[in-house]
């Protein structure tokens, strides 16, 4: 699971990451670092928050026997239905995240020494 973090993909030479390169704030030291690819603790507490665990409408399962038998019970229609229901839901967070993404982005440019006067 190199992928989960910047780190982890960088570091191509074998060697993964134990903690990130910036400390974490006082305030957070209970929380496992998010880039110690090392620690299995770790790594189960920030892989709950995987956008794939997030978004609605996914089917998970637990081997290939049960995804076969959740594919055979389920008809060309439902697939559908899911399909256009994440479509739907993609279209809708697309809405709401990217006025706020731009006011974020907005606020940063202010305080940059590069902010046009």
């Amino acid at each position: 699971m190199n992928e989960r973090t910047w780190d982890g993909v960088y570091h191509r030479h074998g060697k993964r990451p134990s903690k990130s390169s910036v400390p974490s704030h006082a305030s957070q030291s209970h929380v496992p670092d998010p880039n110690n690819e090392r620690d299995e603790a770790a790594i189960r507490y920030w892989i709950k928050f995987a956008d794939f665990y997030q978004m609605p409408y996914i089917t998970y399962y637990d081997s290939v026997r049960d995804l076969a038998d959740k594919l055979s019970k389920t008809t060309l229609l439902q697939l559908r239905q899911i399909s256009a229901r994440m479509k739907e839901y993609n279209a809708n967070v697309l809405k709401e995240v990217m006025p706020k993404w731009k006011q974020i982005l907005i606020n940063i440019a202010k305080s940059s020494v590069n902010a046009p006067h």
